[in-house]
């Protein structure tokens, strides 16, 4: 914008309410989205806005309004595929329904959660969606609510906190991807997750801890003794859980079958397999949650868990917008999602053996 053959500070409102001919009380209505103006009137305002490249300020707005219209998203990994896909379909939700987002990362880290729950309340977001560290530790979630912010659950359950939750049915998924390699007669099957041991389950993530159910319900309704050595739980360091499988593996008896709770961990498991000369399928069968690029890239292609996060997280964006335009109200609701198990070529019998070709005997001896 200029003004006397100089340039002038971005047009504020007042510039839109004069080039348009109404006050500038009636202009912040129609821009703000707020109170009564008649369709005339408002079409005038929006051609001068757009004329003159008017940005609302959106601090203002939302001080005027009460809303921001951002959302706050809080999730335990950026750069996890799946939690990426997650973010993904939640920025195009929220977008076409005209709301801004606003990520922050928790590396698995309760008091950077609270940090993150703190910081974007405190930039006034309108509502959050959370994939909590905790089943165990949410005050911090708690007192949100209590502000009048409300949040909608993705990917962890956590029943205290009586909010919308949307997630994978993993006791099922697990029940059924370990009945899946039992039924190919394997007996020793071992779990892997990056989730600490603090010595008590409930700890868990409850992603992690209905996996491990589900893992055990497979086994007990096989009539299979549970054995909580195959259990190994890394507490999110590599390090650790590459030393524990690797231990595992060299044991006299060691299993011939693996599920992985994540594609990252699965990735760990290969590279043990592939020190110890443990090949898949021949040696060792593996199944993982998360169907991630890359496994139907590697030689052989993995069997996998495949879980419908995009249609989760746009269930759930869809669902905290519409709590918070009063479009939904009532009780808190649970909506669980069923995975879908992709069968390729990191599995087979734990009877099978590789096949030796025989020499045929000379003629006349």
């Amino acid at each position: 914008m200029k003004d006397n053959g100089r340039s002038s500070a971005q047009p504020t409102i007042a510039h839109v309410a004069r080039a348009a001919g109404v006050s500038s009380a009636t202009a912040a209505r129609v821009l703000g989205g707020y109170g009564y103006a008649g369709a005339e009137t408002r079409q005038r305002v929006f051609d001068a806005a757009k004329r003159l490249a008017y940005q609302p300020n959106q601090l203002a707005r939302s001080m005027a309004t009460g809303r921001s219209e951002m959302i706050g998203v809080v999730v335990a990994d950026i750069e996890n595929l799946y939690f990426a896909r997650a973010i993904r379909a939640i920025i195009d939700t929220a977008s076409a329904n005209g709301f801004g987002v606003v990520l922050a990362n928790t590396d698995e880290d309760i008091e950077l959660e609270r940090d993150a729950v703190r910081v974007l309340l405190a930039n006034r977001v309108d509502g959050l969606i959370v994939s909590p560290t905790s089943s165990i530790e949410v005050d911090h979630l708690i007192g949100a609510r209590d502000m009048g912010c409300p949040f909608v659950l993705l990917d962890r359950r956590v029943p205290v906190l009586n909010a919308d939750t949307f997630a994978i049915d993993n006791f099922r998924a697990a029940h059924q991807a370990v009945a899946s390699l039992i039924k190919q007669e394997h007996r020793r099957i071992a779990l892997v997750s990056n989730a600490p041991s603090r010595g008590e389950q409930h700890y868990l993530i409850s992603s992690v801890r209905e996996r491990i159910d589900g893992y055990r319900a497979a086994l007990h309704d096989a009539g299979i003794q549970i054995v909580p050595k195959l259990i190994i739980l890394g507490g999110w360091d590599t390090e650790n859980l590459a030393r524990q499988l690797r231990q595992l593996c060299q044991s006299a008896n060691r299993p011939t079958a693996f599920l992985a709770t994540d594609s990252s961990v699965a990735l760990v498991l290969l590279n043990v397999l592939r020190e110890l000369d443990l090949s898949i399928p021949d040696k060792v069968s593996l199944i993982c949650f998360d169907d991630a690029d890359w496994t139907a890239a590697v030689t052989p292609p993995l069997t996998v868990v495949s879980q419908p996060i995009r249609d989760l997280a746009k269930a759930a964006t869809e669902d905290l917008i519409a709590r918070l335009q009063g479009e939904a109200t009532g009780p808190a609701k649970e909506t669980l999602l069923q995975a879908t198990m992709i069968d390729r070529g990191s599995v087979s019998s734990a009877l099978a053996r590789p096949s030796v070709k025989r020499r045929t005997s000379a003629a006349g001896n």
